[in-house]
């Protein structure tokens, strides 16, 4: 048995979990998690970690989208459109998001701001915009 400790906290309203892990082998788990701010390390998924977002790519699309992403409506001119977007300031957790959007086959667009230094990734067409509908719904 691995000396450490778990809590987990459950809040009945709104359905969030919140678990308090410690263990001195972590970093052989996550071994992304490191000191600092994420923009400024290395953000790379070992072998086995993309072997898992690969296998459930929705779900991992569901978390960037509710954490650091938006479902918004998009106006141009007499057009409106929903539309999904994905602000980070690492441009390694954006790439990974792509990765997953191009594994599900939806269409997207990556930018970087380099005067904000953020990189933006968006996917606005139709048919993956319905498909984001179906898989993530929209962010609450």
């Amino acid at each position: 048995m691995l000396e450490g400790s778990v809590d987990v906290v459950s809040r009945t309203g709104d359905g969030a979990v919140a678990v308090s892990v410690y263990n001195g082998h972590l970093p052989c788990l996550l071994p992304q998690h490191a000191p600092g701010k994420k923009h400024e390390r290395r953000i790379a998924l070992e072998e086995w970690q993309l072997a898992l977002m690969l296998a459930t790519p929705w779900s991992f699309i569901r978390g960037c989208i509710r954490t650091d992403g938006s479902a918004f409506i998009n106006r141009t001119g007499r057009y409106e459109y929903l539309s999904y977007d994905f602000s980070n300031r690492s441009g390694e957790i954006a790439r990974l998001l792509a990765v997953a959007y191009w594994h599900v086959g939806l269409a997207y667009r990556l930018t970087h701001n380099e005067s904000r230094d953020l990189w933006d990734i968006r996917v606005n067409r139709r048919s993956s915009v319905a498909r984001m509908l179906e898989h993530v719904g929209h962010k609450e």
